[in-house]
């Protein structure tokens, strides 16, 4: 989703930041490369989540690890909401809501506090035929996750506009790999084009959907209502529901290694500011037509070192535990930043609620095609 602007942000200084986001440089010869080409990303460490606490931080079940501010000069920079961990945290992969891949490596502490980010690159990604999608109205790339077979892995996508999936190779070798365009419910395709397939997760071989695809809406018909998600494959493919709390919006989902889902959700509006949540939902029970609320694990608002968070990732240390990686989307605005946060998760038991059979709610109508002029 965009989020376009900061809380005190208003009238005339909010359309100067908009047509200075839009303006950044992007020049020809970069548009006509293809496949990875490096990108000079400056780090700057994260050593206290809330910004008046020490550098020893305990939020309820997650410690906080460090994190990093990242800029960098590139037009293609910025925008990131999915993310992968891979190889103990110390390689990532990224996509922006304009369709580019980030992909770099990480140096670390041994538990994984992240110290800066090196040989970072970029490209672009294609559909199915090899043409770039920020042509298409699947440019407006989310949510990542790992899937597929132990032997041939591949990343899903998830996009806005129309909303659907699409997947690549895991080993990104140059960049122009060509996408796979995954079937999904048609009623996905009726949600807001700027409120639909923001998260992505690939249930675990642990899981008992294990290979299926969990992907949420953004939000539902509207603020009011539960946000819809769905199981896509597996045994018990249907709908299910995450019950509203709150004017927060549900923008990433990844699968905890316990079995359950963990959601990120933010929060923005002019009253109450911006925010962001994390909740664990029961992985044993997702099924059609539960309605999940879940554990909330942490929330925080603009006192915490956070900005738009969009993505989401969970790996395992060299030590055993796990870890959670988030990152925002700035929009490209100079007034948000792109932020790497890090957590390990202390208490790793899995979250059970009872079943609750989701109420009905109202059926979402496809758009209304534009009519010709």
């Amino acid at each position: 989703m965009k989020l376009t602007r900061r809380i005190l942000l208003t009238g005339a200084a909010a359309a100067v930041t908009t047509a200075v986001a839009a303006s950044l440089p992007f020049s020809e010869s970069t548009a006509q490369q293809s496949g990875f080409q490096p990108m000079k990303v400056r780090s700057k460490e994260i050593n206290r989540f809330k910004f008046s606490g020490t550098r020893a931080e305990q939020y309820g079940p997650l410690m906080f690890l460090g994190g990093l501010e990242l800029s960098s000069s590139n037009g293609r920079f910025g925008g990131y909401s999915g993310l992968l961990t891979l190889n103990n945290g110390s390689d990532i992969i990224a996509v922006s809501d304009r369709g580019h891949w980030l992909r770099g490596e990480l140096s670390q502490s041994s538990r994984g506090k992240p110290h800066k980010l090196l040989g970072a690159e970029t490209a672009t990604l294609l559909d199915s035929k090899g043409r770039k999608l920020k042509r298409t109205y699947r440019a407006d790339t989310e949510g990542l996750s790992i899937g597929g077979s132990a032997n041939a892995p591949r990343i899903f996508v998830s996009h806005e506009g129309k909303g659907g999936i699409m997947t690549y190779p895991l080993n990104l070798k140059t960049g122009e790999e060509r996408a796979k365009h995954l079937l999904i419910p048609k009623e996905i395709r009726g949600l807001a084009k700027n409120k639909s397939l923001e998260s992505v997760a690939v249930a675990p071989p642990n899981s008992p959907l294990s290979g299926a695809i969990i992907t949420i809406a953004e939000r539902g018909k509207s603020l009011k209502h539960n946000r819809p998600a769905w199981i896509i494959g597996g045994p018990r493919p249907g709908k299910f529901w995450i019950g509203k709390q709150g004017n927060y919006d549900v923008t990433d989902a990844a699968f905890l290694p316990n079995g359950d889902l963990l959601i990120l959700e933010r929060l923005f509006n002019l009253s109450e500011g911006l925010g962001m949540r994390l909740r664990q939902l029961d992985g044993s029970n997702l099924r059609p037509d539960h309605l999940h609320t879940g554990k909330t694990l942490l929330t925080a608002d603009f006192s915490y070192q956070i900005d738009n968070m969009e993505a989401l990732s969970v790996h395992m240390n060299a030590f055993g535990e796990t870890v959670l990686s988030l990152m925002s989307d700035d929009n490209r605005s100079f007034l948000q930043r792109t932020l790497l946060l890090r957590f390990i998760l202390t208490d790793n038991e899995p979250f059970r609620e009872p079943f609750v059979r989701a109420p009905k709610e109202a059926k979402i109508v496809p758009a209304p095609k534009p009519k010709p002029r």
